[in-house]
């Protein structure tokens, strides 16, 4: 069981998917980098690159169904980080702030079928808004830059949406939300732990004072997206190992003196990487994630290497933990509850 445990943690998956998507995402990505820096205006990168991945949730659909689709996605996404940033002018607001996003994403996007990457970007960049400071004026104008790359990645969706030559599903019949609920009943005690578990996360990083406490709320959530609890247990592993070789290349990137104009090619480089490698190994996709980040931070906000790189690693490997610990309380507070009160299903 140990060995097969550990092949499945090495196991290197080969989707079948179109090399345009590849190609859209990193269009995507550098079309906002330059829009920032040809406008003298790295907030503009740096808010409107979360922006795009709106993109990530792109799917061979009908075109009204797609364009809907990223539509209410990159909705959620804008207001999850305008949200987020409005709770740092009162920060007993933020570990609510960021369960309520939560709740409605792992709700809303479990009754929709959006499994992957489902609500996990949502929380991320609403915890990302948490771990600003931006002066309560500018905040509609951050949201904005945001926009921007929503607009972006809607675009380029559009533009893949012909270039694709895979088949499109029938379009499904409308379904009520009542509906949706009676067929998976669970889908608010799941939701309402979800919320809690990041809660928590959030309030365990203020405690802890770490800087950039978003990394280790974006780690907790990013465990709890596995499917059960066997693959959460390598997302785990996978994480924490992938993020020291990542800040190794990290530390190698950032201290090569890159222009701006460098960092930006780099930056989406890194991302087209991380593209590809995400759904073959979760590992090999993290010893990417890490430098892109990084560099990512540092556009907008300059920061000593090095203090960036200690509170990361710390964010990650208390946030796995404390998944994995949460994954486990999950899932055996499920079961026992189907054992007690459903012993014949």
């Amino acid at each position: 069981m140990e060995q097969s445990f550990f092949k499945e943690l090495i196991r290197y998956n080969k989707p079948k998917e179109s090399p345009f998507r590849l190609i859209g995402a990193g269009l995507c990505m550098i079309s906002i980098l330059l829009t920032g820096y040809l406008s003298h205006q790295l907030a503009v990168a740096s808010f409107g690159s979360l922006g795009i991945f709106t993109f990530l949730y792109y799917q061979s659909l009908p075109l009204k169904q797609l364009m809907l689709r990223l539509s209410i996605v990159g909705s959620f996404l804008t207001l999850g980080n305008f949200l987020g940033m409005l709770s740092t002018h009162a920060d007993w607001t933020a570990p609510i702030v960021v369960a309520f996003i939560g709740f409605l994403g792992r709700f809303f996007f479990r009754l929709h079928g959006i499994a992957k990457p489902g609500p996990f970007f949502i929380v991320m960049v609403t915890a990302l808004g948490t771990s600003t400071k931006i002066p309560l004026a500018k905040i509609p104008l951050m949201s904005g830059y945001f926009l921007v790359g929503v607009l972006f990645a809607i675009a380029f969706a559009f533009i893949l949406h012909f270039m694709e030559k895979a088949p499109l599903p029938e379009t499904q019949p409308s379904i009520t939300l009542k509906s949706r609920i009676a067929d998976d009943p669970a889908v608010i005690i799941e939701s309402l732990f979800y919320s809690a578990i990041l809660f928590f996360a959030v309030y365990l990083s203020m405690g802890l004072r770490l800087e950039n406490p978003y990394w280790l709320i974006v780690s907790c959530a990013a465990i709890l997206q596995g499917d059960t609890l066997r693959a959460m247990a390598h997302r785990n592993i996978q994480r924490i190992f992938g993020t020291i070789i990542g800040l190794l290349i990290a530390a190698f990137l950032l201290n090569l003196s890159l222009s701006i104009f460098e960092t930006l090619i780099v930056i989406t480089l890194l991302f087209v990487t991380v593209e590809y490698f995400i759904k073959r190994n979760y590992a090999i996709a993290q010893f990417f994630t890490t430098p892109m980040s990084l560099m990512l931070a540092m556009l907008a906000k300059q920061q000593y290497i090095y203090t960036l790189i200690q509170f990361r690693f710390l964010g990650i490997v208390i946030g796995s933990l404390l998944g994995l610990l949460a994954a486990y309380l999950m899932h055996t507070s499920f079961n026992f509850y189907n054992r007690k009160f459903h012993p014949n299903e």
